[in-house]
């Protein structure tokens, strides 16, 4: 399985539905929605992965795996 955000190798693990979970060695444990990565698709969009990675790193303070929806997406322009 590949990594939502930078595209590397990454671990997928079984979460609630509407959402995807991914343990990535680069950019750690995350969550993301699915209407999200459809919608990055769609549109031929990618992460900045270096951004979110230092998102996620802050939201880890407050809780353990961030979730990633549209609001919470960092995109490369």
């Amino acid at each position: 399985m590949s990594c939502l955000i930078c595209a590397g190798q990454a671990e997928s693990v079984e979460c609630d539905s509407g959402w995807e979970e991914r343990r990535c060695p680069q950019c750690g444990c995350y969550r993301m929605s699915q209407s999200l990565i459809l919608r990055m698709m769609e549109e031929g969009q990618i992460f900045d992965a270096e951004r979110m990675r230092q998102w996620l790193t802050s939201r880890r303070d407050v809780i353990p795996v961030p979730c990633i929806d549209h609001g919470q997406a960092i995109l490369l322009l």
